[in-house]
Protein backbone atom coordinates (compact mmCIF):
# COMPACT_ATOMS: atom_id res chain seq x y z
CA UNK A 1 0.00 0.00 0.00
CA UNK A 2 1.86 3.76 -0.66
CA UNK A 3 1.36 5.96 1.88
CA UNK A 4 -0.60 8.91 1.51
CA UNK A 5 -0.04 11.75 3.28
CA UNK A 6 -3.28 13.74 3.77
CA UNK A 7 -4.73 16.74 5.25
CA UNK A 8 -7.83 15.60 7.68
CA UNK A 9 -10.84 16.79 7.87
CA UNK A 10 -12.70 17.32 11.33
CA UNK A 11 -16.42 17.20 12.44
CA UNK A 12 -17.75 20.09 13.32
CA UNK A 13 -20.86 21.92 13.83
CA UNK A 14 -23.18 23.50 11.54
CA UNK A 15 -22.31 27.92 13.11
CA UNK A 16 -18.37 26.25 12.59
CA UNK A 17 -18.76 25.29 8.91
CA UNK A 18 -19.86 28.49 8.09
CA UNK A 19 -16.72 30.34 9.49
CA UNK A 20 -13.83 32.04 7.35
CA UNK A 21 -10.77 29.50 6.99
CA UNK A 22 -7.34 31.33 7.22
CA UNK A 23 -5.61 31.34 3.95
CA UNK A 24 -1.94 31.16 3.94
CA UNK A 25 -1.45 33.69 1.53
CA UNK A 26 -4.23 35.54 1.49
CA UNK A 27 -6.04 36.45 4.87
CA UNK A 28 -9.40 35.10 5.89
CA UNK A 29 -12.89 36.05 6.64
CA UNK A 30 -13.93 37.16 9.60
CA UNK A 31 -15.48 34.20 11.79
CA UNK A 32 -19.68 35.61 12.19
CA UNK A 33 -22.62 33.99 13.50
CA UNK A 34 -24.80 32.07 11.24
CA UNK A 35 -27.53 33.76 9.69
CA UNK A 36 -31.32 32.73 9.09
CA UNK A 37 -32.18 32.35 5.86
CA UNK A 38 -33.41 35.54 3.54
CA UNK A 39 -36.92 36.19 4.05
CA UNK A 40 -39.29 34.88 1.05
CA UNK A 41 -36.76 32.12 0.38
CA UNK A 42 -36.85 28.41 0.99
CA UNK A 43 -35.89 26.98 4.00
CA UNK A 44 -32.67 24.61 3.23
CA UNK A 45 -33.60 20.89 3.96
CA UNK A 46 -31.46 19.90 6.83
CA UNK A 47 -27.91 17.92 6.31
CA UNK A 48 -25.23 19.04 3.76
CA UNK A 49 -26.17 19.62 0.78
CA UNK A 50 -25.84 17.59 -2.42
CA UNK A 51 -22.99 19.99 -4.66
CA UNK A 52 -23.11 20.36 -8.05
CA UNK A 53 -19.63 21.66 -9.53
CA UNK A 54 -19.66 22.90 -13.29
CA UNK A 55 -16.58 23.62 -15.46
CA UNK A 56 -16.74 25.65 -18.57
CA UNK A 57 -13.39 25.72 -20.67
CA UNK A 58 -11.92 28.95 -21.74
CA UNK A 59 -15.02 30.30 -21.69
CA UNK A 60 -14.68 34.11 -21.39
CA UNK A 61 -15.79 36.66 -19.17
CA UNK A 62 -18.07 38.27 -22.00
CA UNK A 63 -20.07 34.48 -22.89
CA UNK A 64 -22.87 34.56 -20.95
CA UNK A 65 -26.53 37.19 -21.55
CA UNK A 66 -25.78 37.85 -17.86
CA UNK A 67 -22.29 39.28 -18.41
CA UNK A 68 -22.90 41.23 -21.26
CA UNK A 69 -22.72 38.88 -24.24
CA UNK A 70 -24.59 40.78 -26.50
CA UNK A 71 -25.64 38.12 -29.36
CA UNK A 72 -25.14 34.33 -27.35
CA UNK A 73 -28.46 33.10 -25.74
CA UNK A 74 -27.78 31.83 -22.39
CA UNK A 75 -31.41 31.86 -20.23
CA UNK A 76 -30.53 28.79 -18.23
CA UNK A 77 -27.42 30.43 -17.21
CA UNK A 78 -28.57 33.65 -16.65
CA UNK A 79 -31.52 32.45 -14.95
CA UNK A 80 -29.23 30.76 -12.53
CA UNK A 81 -27.54 33.91 -11.79
CA UNK A 82 -30.86 35.68 -11.18
CA UNK A 83 -31.43 32.69 -8.73
CA UNK A 84 -28.48 33.01 -7.41
CA UNK A 85 -25.15 34.87 -6.91
CA UNK A 86 -23.04 36.33 -9.72
CA UNK A 87 -19.54 37.12 -8.97
CA UNK A 88 -17.49 39.58 -11.27
CA UNK A 89 -14.51 39.31 -9.66
CA UNK A 90 -14.09 35.36 -9.94
CA UNK A 91 -10.01 34.96 -10.77
CA UNK A 92 -7.86 31.75 -11.54
CA UNK A 93 -4.34 31.43 -10.46
CA UNK A 94 -3.53 30.67 -13.94
CA UNK A 95 -4.92 31.21 -16.75
CA UNK A 96 -4.05 27.33 -18.15
CA UNK A 97 -6.29 24.51 -18.02
CA UNK A 98 -4.34 21.96 -15.79
CA UNK A 99 -2.87 24.51 -13.77
CA UNK A 100 -6.12 26.06 -13.15
CA UNK A 101 -8.22 23.11 -12.76
CA UNK A 102 -5.55 21.51 -10.21
CA UNK A 103 -6.05 24.69 -8.52
CA UNK A 104 -10.01 24.13 -8.06
CA UNK A 105 -9.80 21.13 -6.98
CA UNK A 106 -7.24 20.87 -4.37
CA UNK A 107 -6.87 24.77 -3.24
CA UNK A 108 -3.61 25.23 -3.89
CA UNK A 109 -1.65 27.35 -5.88
CA UNK A 110 0.25 25.29 -9.15
CA UNK A 111 3.35 25.97 -7.39
CA UNK A 112 2.61 23.98 -4.36
CA UNK A 113 1.08 20.72 -6.75
CA UNK A 114 3.81 20.65 -9.32
CA UNK A 115 0.82 21.26 -11.65
CA UNK A 116 2.42 24.52 -13.45
CA UNK A 117 1.87 23.44 -17.39
CA UNK A 118 -0.99 21.70 -19.35
CA UNK A 119 0.36 17.95 -18.85
CA UNK A 120 0.55 16.24 -22.34
CA UNK A 121 -1.35 13.47 -23.75
CA UNK A 122 -1.64 9.86 -22.55
CA UNK A 123 -3.65 7.46 -21.76
CA UNK A 124 -4.35 5.26 -18.58
CA UNK A 125 -1.06 2.33 -20.02
CA UNK A 126 1.08 4.90 -21.95
CA UNK A 127 2.09 8.11 -22.35
CA UNK A 128 4.07 10.82 -19.88
CA UNK A 129 3.28 9.28 -16.31
CA UNK A 130 3.05 12.76 -14.57
CA UNK A 131 -0.02 14.18 -12.98
CA UNK A 132 -1.30 15.32 -9.92
CA UNK A 133 0.03 13.60 -6.78
CA UNK A 134 -0.96 10.76 -4.51
CA UNK A 135 -0.18 12.99 -1.73
CA UNK A 136 -2.86 15.90 -2.72
CA UNK A 137 -6.20 15.75 -0.82
CA UNK A 138 -8.95 16.81 -3.67
CA UNK A 139 -12.34 18.18 -3.00
CA UNK A 140 -13.56 14.90 -3.72
CA UNK A 141 -11.66 13.14 -1.25
CA UNK A 142 -12.91 15.53 1.26
CA UNK A 143 -16.13 15.23 0.44
CA UNK A 144 -15.82 11.07 0.61
CA UNK A 145 -14.51 11.57 4.36
CA UNK A 146 -17.91 13.18 4.75
CA UNK A 147 -19.56 10.15 3.74
CA UNK A 148 -20.42 11.83 0.29
CA UNK A 149 -21.15 9.67 -2.99
CA UNK A 150 -18.69 11.01 -5.62
CA UNK A 151 -18.55 11.33 -9.09
CA UNK A 152 -16.71 12.93 -12.14
CA UNK A 153 -17.69 13.86 -16.00
CA UNK A 154 -15.88 15.23 -18.27
CA UNK A 155 -12.36 16.60 -18.84
CA UNK A 156 -9.80 16.00 -16.30
CA UNK A 157 -6.29 16.63 -17.44
CA UNK A 158 -4.77 16.43 -14.22
CA UNK A 159 -3.10 13.09 -15.75
CA UNK A 160 -3.51 10.69 -17.86
CA UNK A 161 -2.24 7.03 -16.55
CA UNK A 162 -3.81 4.68 -13.69
CA UNK A 163 -2.62 6.42 -10.86
CA UNK A 164 -3.90 9.90 -11.68
CA UNK A 165 -7.42 9.31 -13.05
CA UNK A 166 -10.20 10.67 -11.27
CA UNK A 167 -11.06 7.04 -9.21
CA UNK A 168 -7.80 7.34 -7.82
CA UNK A 169 -8.25 10.81 -6.32
CA UNK A 170 -11.59 10.47 -4.47
CA UNK A 171 -13.87 9.93 -7.53
CA UNK A 172 -16.40 7.09 -7.16
CA UNK A 173 -17.39 6.97 -10.74
CA UNK A 174 -15.67 8.59 -14.01
CA UNK A 175 -17.01 9.20 -17.37
CA UNK A 176 -14.83 11.37 -19.54
CA UNK A 177 -11.94 12.34 -21.55
CA UNK A 178 -8.72 12.47 -19.65
CA UNK A 179 -7.08 14.99 -21.67
CA UNK A 180 -7.82 16.92 -24.47
CA UNK A 181 -9.45 16.45 -27.19
CA UNK A 182 -9.23 12.80 -27.82
CA UNK A 183 -12.30 11.05 -28.14
CA UNK A 184 -11.20 7.92 -28.87
CA UNK A 185 -9.38 8.09 -25.17
CA UNK A 186 -13.39 8.12 -23.49
CA UNK A 187 -13.33 6.25 -20.37
CA UNK A 188 -15.56 5.02 -18.35
CA UNK A 189 -13.80 4.34 -14.99
CA UNK A 190 -10.78 3.64 -16.34
CA UNK A 191 -11.37 1.77 -19.06
CA UNK A 192 -11.74 3.26 -23.03
CA UNK A 193 -15.38 3.18 -23.87
CA UNK A 194 -15.73 1.23 -27.28
CA UNK A 195 -17.11 3.55 -30.32
CA UNK A 196 -17.11 6.68 -28.38
CA UNK A 197 -18.48 9.60 -29.71
CA UNK A 198 -17.31 12.13 -31.89
CA UNK A 199 -16.62 15.88 -30.51
CA UNK A 200 -20.13 16.73 -32.09
CA UNK A 201 -22.11 14.55 -29.15
CA UNK A 202 -19.91 14.57 -26.37
CA UNK A 203 -21.72 17.16 -24.84
CA UNK A 204 -24.80 15.34 -25.23
CA UNK A 205 -22.54 12.49 -23.53
CA UNK A 206 -21.60 14.13 -20.46
CA UNK A 207 -24.91 15.81 -19.81
CA UNK A 208 -26.71 12.72 -20.09
CA UNK A 209 -24.55 11.12 -17.80
CA UNK A 210 -24.83 14.02 -15.42
CA UNK A 211 -28.35 13.48 -15.66
CA UNK A 212 -28.32 9.71 -14.57
CA UNK A 213 -26.07 10.46 -11.72
CA UNK A 214 -28.36 13.43 -10.28
CA UNK A 215 -31.57 11.47 -10.86
CA UNK A 216 -30.25 8.12 -9.01
CA UNK A 217 -28.30 9.03 -6.58
CA UNK A 218 -28.94 7.74 -3.30
CA UNK A 219 -31.28 9.53 -1.35
CA UNK A 220 -29.83 8.59 1.82
CA UNK A 221 -26.43 10.13 1.26
CA UNK A 222 -25.33 13.31 -0.38
CA UNK A 223 -23.21 13.58 -3.59
CA UNK A 224 -21.36 15.54 -5.03
CA UNK A 225 -21.01 15.69 -9.26
CA UNK A 226 -17.69 17.64 -10.81
CA UNK A 227 -19.06 18.20 -14.50
CA UNK A 228 -15.94 19.47 -16.32
CA UNK A 229 -17.39 20.10 -19.67
CA UNK A 230 -14.48 20.34 -23.17
CA UNK A 231 -16.48 23.68 -24.26
CA UNK A 232 -16.33 25.44 -25.46
CA UNK A 233 -12.49 25.19 -26.33
CA UNK A 234 -11.47 24.85 -29.70
CA UNK A 235 -11.93 22.82 -32.47
CA UNK A 236 -15.51 24.20 -32.14
CA UNK A 237 -17.82 20.63 -33.01
CA UNK A 238 -21.89 22.03 -31.86
CA UNK A 239 -24.68 19.29 -32.38
CA UNK A 240 -25.94 19.25 -35.55
CA UNK A 241 -29.09 20.71 -34.02
CA UNK A 242 -27.38 23.64 -32.99
CA UNK A 243 -24.87 24.15 -35.55
CA UNK A 244 -25.82 27.62 -37.43
CA UNK A 245 -28.34 28.71 -34.31
CA UNK A 246 -26.73 31.17 -32.95
CA UNK A 247 -26.14 34.83 -33.84
CA UNK A 248 -22.66 34.83 -32.26
CA UNK A 249 -21.42 32.02 -34.92
CA UNK A 250 -20.21 28.91 -34.35
CA UNK A 251 -18.31 29.99 -31.30
CA UNK A 252 -22.08 31.04 -29.78
CA UNK A 253 -23.78 27.45 -31.27
CA UNK A 254 -20.93 25.38 -29.06
CA UNK A 255 -21.86 27.89 -25.97
CA UNK A 256 -25.83 27.73 -26.94
CA UNK A 257 -25.27 24.25 -26.06
CA UNK A 258 -23.17 24.19 -23.23
CA UNK A 259 -25.85 26.55 -21.83
CA UNK A 260 -28.87 23.46 -22.94
CA UNK A 261 -26.87 21.08 -20.84
CA UNK A 262 -26.89 23.23 -17.67
CA UNK A 263 -30.55 23.40 -18.35
CA UNK A 264 -31.30 19.69 -18.38
CA UNK A 265 -28.89 19.25 -14.74
CA UNK A 266 -30.99 22.17 -13.49
CA UNK A 267 -34.20 20.35 -14.97
CA UNK A 268 -33.18 16.96 -12.83
CA UNK A 269 -31.77 19.09 -10.07
CA UNK A 270 -35.44 20.32 -9.43
CA UNK A 271 -37.22 17.59 -10.25
CA UNK A 272 -35.20 15.87 -7.44
CA UNK A 273 -36.25 17.75 -5.08
CA UNK A 274 -35.60 18.84 -1.68
CA UNK A 275 -37.65 16.89 0.54
CA UNK A 276 -33.98 14.55 1.95
CA UNK A 277 -31.49 17.72 1.74
CA UNK A 278 -30.70 20.63 -0.72
CA UNK A 279 -28.61 21.07 -3.67
CA UNK A 280 -26.04 23.71 -4.31
CA UNK A 281 -24.86 24.51 -7.95
CA UNK A 282 -21.47 26.41 -8.79
CA UNK A 283 -20.60 27.12 -12.23
CA UNK A 284 -17.69 28.60 -13.74
CA UNK A 285 -15.10 29.13 -16.12
CA UNK A 286 -11.23 26.85 -16.01
CA UNK A 287 -9.69 30.54 -17.88
CA UNK A 288 -10.36 33.01 -19.92
CA UNK A 289 -11.25 32.90 -23.75
CA UNK A 290 -8.65 31.62 -26.54
CA UNK A 291 -8.98 34.88 -28.06
CA UNK A 292 -5.48 34.20 -30.43
CA UNK A 293 -8.57 32.06 -32.52
CA UNK A 294 -10.60 34.92 -32.94
CA UNK A 295 -14.47 34.89 -33.35
CA UNK A 296 -14.39 31.20 -32.57
CA UNK A 297 -11.90 31.89 -29.45
CA UNK A 298 -14.87 33.90 -27.60
CA UNK A 299 -15.13 37.38 -25.76
CA UNK A 300 -12.99 38.81 -22.31
CA UNK A 301 -16.03 41.14 -22.24
CA UNK A 302 -14.02 44.45 -21.16
CA UNK A 303 -11.12 42.98 -19.91
CA UNK A 304 -7.37 42.78 -21.99
CA UNK A 305 -6.55 39.69 -23.33
CA UNK A 306 -7.04 35.91 -22.29
CA UNK A 307 -5.95 32.83 -22.12
CA UNK A 308 -2.38 32.35 -21.49
CA UNK A 309 -1.85 35.12 -20.53
CA UNK A 310 -2.07 37.15 -16.80
CA UNK A 311 -3.99 40.22 -17.75
CA UNK A 312 -7.75 40.18 -16.48
CA UNK A 313 -8.90 38.68 -19.67
CA UNK A 314 -6.92 35.43 -18.97
CA UNK A 315 -7.28 34.90 -14.93
CA UNK A 316 -11.06 36.44 -14.67
CA UNK A 317 -13.89 34.66 -15.60
CA UNK A 318 -17.59 34.25 -14.89
CA UNK A 319 -18.29 32.26 -11.89
CA UNK A 320 -22.12 31.86 -10.26
CA UNK A 321 -23.58 30.31 -7.11
CA UNK A 322 -26.98 29.27 -6.73
CA UNK A 323 -28.78 27.63 -3.60
CA UNK A 324 -31.82 28.96 -2.52
CA UNK A 325 -32.53 29.43 0.72
CA UNK A 326 -28.82 29.80 1.55
CA UNK A 327 -27.48 32.36 -1.05
CA UNK A 328 -30.01 35.34 -1.52
CA UNK A 329 -31.15 35.68 -5.36
CA UNK A 330 -30.02 38.18 -7.72
CA UNK A 331 -27.39 39.13 -5.54
CA UNK A 332 -23.66 40.24 -7.67
CA UNK A 333 -20.71 40.12 -5.57
CA UNK A 334 -17.71 42.42 -6.90
CA UNK A 335 -15.27 41.15 -4.10
CA UNK A 336 -12.61 39.65 -5.51
CA UNK A 337 -12.46 36.23 -4.95
CA UNK A 338 -10.57 33.46 -6.83
CA UNK A 339 -11.14 29.75 -7.38
CA UNK A 340 -8.83 28.38 -4.79
CA UNK A 341 -11.67 29.57 -2.49
CA UNK A 342 -13.99 26.89 -4.04
CA UNK A 343 -11.96 24.22 -1.80
CA UNK A 344 -12.93 25.35 1.60
CA UNK A 345 -16.33 26.47 0.59
CA UNK A 346 -17.14 23.14 -0.58
CA UNK A 347 -15.80 21.66 2.66
CA UNK A 348 -17.85 23.95 4.97
CA UNK A 349 -21.14 23.30 2.84
CA UNK A 350 -20.31 19.72 4.21
CA UNK A 351 -19.94 20.65 7.85
CA UNK A 352 -16.29 19.72 7.56
CA UNK A 353 -13.14 21.88 8.57
CA UNK A 354 -9.77 21.15 7.04
CA UNK A 355 -7.01 20.69 9.62
CA UNK A 356 -5.35 23.75 10.79
CA UNK A 357 -2.07 21.56 10.18
CA UNK A 358 -3.04 21.92 6.40
CA UNK A 359 -1.80 24.05 3.92
CA UNK A 360 -4.59 25.95 1.89
CA UNK A 361 -4.63 28.71 -0.28
CA UNK A 362 -8.31 29.91 -0.14
CA UNK A 363 -11.35 31.17 2.17
CA UNK A 364 -14.62 30.08 2.84
CA UNK A 365 -16.92 32.12 0.88
CA UNK A 366 -19.91 31.08 2.51
CA UNK A 367 -20.31 34.59 4.10
CA UNK A 368 -19.88 36.69 1.31
CA UNK A 369 -22.26 35.00 -0.86
CA UNK A 370 -24.88 34.56 1.89
CA UNK A 371 -24.69 38.17 2.43
CA UNK A 372 -23.80 37.68 5.83
CA UNK A 373 -20.59 40.36 4.48
CA UNK A 374 -19.68 42.50 1.99
CA UNK A 375 -16.17 41.95 2.38
CA UNK A 376 -13.02 39.74 3.26
CA UNK A 377 -10.26 41.11 5.24
CA UNK A 378 -6.36 40.03 4.57
CA UNK A 379 -2.96 41.57 4.84
CA UNK A 380 -3.17 43.89 1.45
CA UNK A 381 -3.51 47.40 0.72
CA UNK A 382 -6.71 49.05 2.71
CA UNK A 383 -7.07 45.69 4.57
CA UNK A 384 -8.04 43.36 1.55
CA UNK A 385 -6.69 40.50 0.50
CA UNK A 386 -3.76 39.35 -1.67
CA UNK A 387 -3.79 37.37 -4.59
CA UNK A 388 -1.19 35.75 -6.63
CA UNK A 389 -1.17 35.04 -10.30
CA UNK A 390 1.00 32.67 -12.06
CA UNK A 391 2.55 32.52 -15.70
CA UNK A 392 3.60 28.45 -15.14
CA UNK A 393 6.23 28.06 -11.96
CA UNK A 394 6.94 32.22 -11.57
CA UNK A 395 4.50 34.25 -9.55
CA UNK A 396 3.82 37.09 -12.12
CA UNK A 397 0.77 39.37 -10.73
CA UNK A 398 0.15 40.13 -7.25
CA UNK A 399 -3.94 41.60 -6.52
CA UNK A 400 -3.80 43.87 -3.52
CA UNK A 401 -7.42 45.50 -3.39
CA UNK A 402 -7.52 47.47 -6.34
CA UNK A 403 -4.36 47.41 -7.24
CA UNK A 404 -2.77 44.96 -9.51
CA UNK A 405 1.47 44.50 -9.79
CA UNK A 406 2.65 42.34 -13.00
CA UNK A 407 5.67 41.73 -13.65
CA UNK A 408 7.98 41.82 -16.96
CA UNK A 409 7.11 38.77 -19.60
CA UNK A 410 5.98 38.33 -22.86
CA UNK A 411 3.22 40.52 -22.60
CA UNK A 412 5.31 43.80 -21.62
CA UNK A 413 9.02 44.19 -21.37
CA UNK A 414 8.69 46.28 -17.72
CA UNK A 415 6.68 46.24 -14.45
CA UNK A 416 3.15 47.54 -14.41
CA UNK A 417 0.93 48.62 -12.21
CA UNK A 418 -3.12 49.08 -12.73
CA UNK A 419 -6.11 50.49 -11.15
CA UNK A 420 -8.82 47.36 -11.09
CA UNK A 421 -10.92 49.99 -10.21
CA UNK A 422 -11.11 52.98 -12.33
CA UNK A 423 -9.01 51.02 -15.24
CA UNK A 424 -10.42 47.16 -15.19
CA UNK A 425 -8.89 47.27 -18.66
CA UNK A 426 -5.71 47.82 -18.08
CA UNK A 427 -4.79 50.80 -20.48
CA UNK A 428 -2.70 52.38 -18.03
CA UNK A 429 0.36 52.05 -16.45
CA UNK A 430 0.51 53.61 -13.43
CA UNK A 431 4.18 52.02 -12.26
CA UNK A 432 5.64 55.67 -13.27
CA UNK A 433 3.19 57.62 -11.14
CA UNK A 434 3.07 55.79 -8.33
CA UNK A 435 6.06 55.10 -6.77
CA UNK A 436 4.99 54.33 -3.34
CA UNK A 437 2.40 51.82 -4.66
CA UNK A 438 5.36 49.95 -6.30
CA UNK A 439 7.61 49.90 -3.36
CA UNK A 440 4.94 48.38 -1.13
CA UNK A 441 3.71 45.61 -3.56
CA UNK A 442 7.21 45.02 -5.37
CA UNK A 443 8.66 43.25 -2.00
CA UNK A 444 5.38 42.07 -1.00
CA UNK A 445 5.47 39.89 -3.81
CA UNK A 446 8.57 39.00 -3.74
CA UNK A 447 8.40 37.78 0.15
CA UNK A 448 4.98 35.63 -1.04
CA UNK A 449 6.41 33.90 -4.09
CA UNK A 450 9.37 32.45 -2.00
CA UNK A 451 7.17 31.79 1.03
CA UNK A 452 5.23 29.70 -1.19
CA UNK A 453 7.89 28.69 -3.22
CA UNK A 454 9.40 26.93 -0.20
CA UNK A 455 6.62 24.48 0.07
CA UNK A 456 6.35 24.16 -3.71
CA UNK A 457 7.14 20.76 -5.76
CA UNK A 458 9.53 20.05 -9.26
CA UNK A 459 7.09 21.51 -11.87
CA UNK A 460 5.21 18.62 -13.68
CA UNK A 461 6.09 17.93 -17.26
CA UNK A 462 4.01 20.23 -19.09
CA UNK A 463 3.56 23.02 -21.75
CA UNK A 464 1.06 26.10 -22.84
CA UNK A 465 -2.38 26.22 -24.56
CA UNK A 466 -3.89 23.39 -24.71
Amino acid sequence: MRFRRRRTLHLIGLVAALLGLTAACGGGAPALPLAAPPAGSPTPAPGPPNIVLILADDMGYGDLGSYGAPLIRTPNLDRLAAEGVRMTDFRVPSALCTPSRAALLTGLYPPRTGLVGNLPSGSPTEGISDGIDDEEMTVAEALRERGYATAMVGKWHLGSTLPHLPTAHGFDSYFGISNGNQTFLLLRGTTPVEDPPGLDQITRAYTEEAVTIIRDAARDRPFFLYLAHRSPHVPLEPAPEFLGRSAGGRYGDVVEELDWSVGEVMKAVRERGTSERSTCVLFMSDNGPWVAHGEEGGSPGPFRSGKNSPYEGGVRVPAIAWWPGRYPAGRTVSEPVISLDVFPTIVAMARGQLSPASTHDGVDLTPLLSGEVTRLSGPGIDGSREMLGYYFEHAVSLRSGRWKLLRPGYWDLADTLYDLQDDPSETTDLYPTRPDLAADLSPRLAFLTDQLARSGKKPKKGGGPD
